[in-house]
């Protein structure tokens, strides 16, 4: 089973925008399967609307509490983690203020219940986050500067889709 959500989005945005503990902890697990990931993007009321986001990572200590609420995440109930934007600073510009995450799925607060299609099948999940503690390394990137990272490895998503179809 081919990981698109963790070779093509988490390991981009881990090789250009990680640590060198996020590299070392998550590039050679995702790149054997070891990981399975899935993309925490879209929001009800936003859909692909980065700057409409309104979950959010708020700093409590050494940790960030995350509330909201994710929608159309393929593999949300079987992936160990996920690349998922949230808002961190409400008073900033709408494309400014949302950070990259890295999260664990398994984390107390995480719920994912799938989407049953008028096919019957159930490829998409909704996730919901209420009140999960988040170490502060779980952030990718510079703080507030997630829509880059994000929208770096969006484009680079759809010229790996473009490639495979020639």
């Amino acid at each position: 089973y081919l990981n698109i959500q963790g070779m093509v989005l988490a390991g981009e945005a881990i090789m250009r925008s990680g640590t060198e503990r996020q590299k070392a902890s998550f590039l050679s697990r995702t790149l054997t399967g070891e990981i399975l990931w899935c993309q925490l993007f879209s929001e009800p009321g936003a859909g692909s609307d980065l700057a409409g986001l309104r979950s959010r990572a708020e700093r409590d200590g050494d940790r960030y509490l995350l509330n909201g609420q994710k929608v159309w995440s393929s593999n949300g109930q079987f992936a160990q983690y996920g690349i998922l934007l949230a808002r961190t600073d409400a008073g900033l510009p709408k494309h400014k203020g949302i950070s990259f995450v890295l999260i664990d799925m398994h984390l107390p607060g995480a719920e994912t219940r799938p989407l049953k299609q008028m096919t019957g099948e159930d490829e998409f999940d909704e996730v919901f986050f209420t009140d999960v503690r988040m170490p502060s390394d779980a952030l990718l990137g510079p703080l507030n500067e997630g829509c880059g990272v994000g929208m770096t490895i969006l484009t680079n998503e759809r010229g790996s889709i473009g490639a495979a179809a020639i």
